[in-house]
């Protein structure tokens, strides 16, 4: 089993980052919003590691996993206005790499595998932390733009509401529990409910249509 670019690696540490920040989330006294940055930053490098097979983009993942680390380091030393900020996006923009990334693996027309399977179900929990993002940057520029979630002491709602929030919208499950105020996030739930079902049918008909063409080759 190669390492470059095997899914496995990459979906275990992010199905083991969502369930540890569930665990955290119940139950605070285990760790805080650092413990939080750190398991991030461990995606980060896992993905890094197993999926980035350009030099290009292996030295722009490295560079902003160095930039995560930095801020980590100085969020544990110092308390400096903005940084959280500057941590979160560069976190965001990894992830977004990621994404694009993986998705571009799905497509190259190669054999159906259940690497290509695994990969498949790895973009799709790496867009739901792409959209949790997004609605974290839109609660930042519009505090109170849900309701129905537990808040941080900054008075923000927490990473794993609106990663939640995101997943129960990706799949449409709609258990409406957390709901958008506003006419943007709205918009976004909206955008975000549209591209689950859309990937699931775009991602099957692909997958299959590569899968004959590659069959119809071998008989060739």
């Amino acid at each position: 089993m190669t390492v470059r670019g095997n899914f496995i690696y990459l979906l275990i540490s992010l199905l083991t980052f969502l369930v540890l920040l569930a665990v955290m989330k119940q139950y605070p006294q285990i760790g805080g919003n650092r413990f939080i940055s750190i398991l991030i930053e461990a995606t980060l490098m896992v993905a890094i590691w197993s999926l980035v097979r350009n030099k290009f983009w292996f030295y722009v993942g490295v560079a902003l996993i160095g930039i995560g680390a930095v801020g980590i380091v100085l969020q544990f030393l110092f308390d400096i206005e903005g940084l959280h900020l500057i941590n979160i996006i560069t976190v965001f923009l990894f992830y977004f790499m990621s994404t694009v990334i993986a998705f571009e693996a799905l497509l190259s027309p190669t054999a159906i595998d259940i690497n290509k399977i695994i990969g498949s179900i790895s973009v799709y929990l790496l867009v739901g932390i792409n959209w949790a993002f997004i609605y974290y940057f839109a609660e930042l520029a519009t505090p109170g733009s849900f309701s129905g979630y537990s808040l941080d002491p900054q008075g923000k709602a927490t990473l794993f509401d609106l990663i939640y929030y995101s997943y129960v919208t990706l799949s449409t499950l709609g258990y409406g529990d957390i709901t958008p105020l506003t006419p943007v996030v709205r918009a976004l739930a909206m955008i975000e409910a549209l591209f689950g079902q859309f990937y699931i049918a775009i991602l099957v008909a692909v997958l299959v249509g590569t899968h004959i063409s590659t069959h119809l080759s071998g008989k060739k």
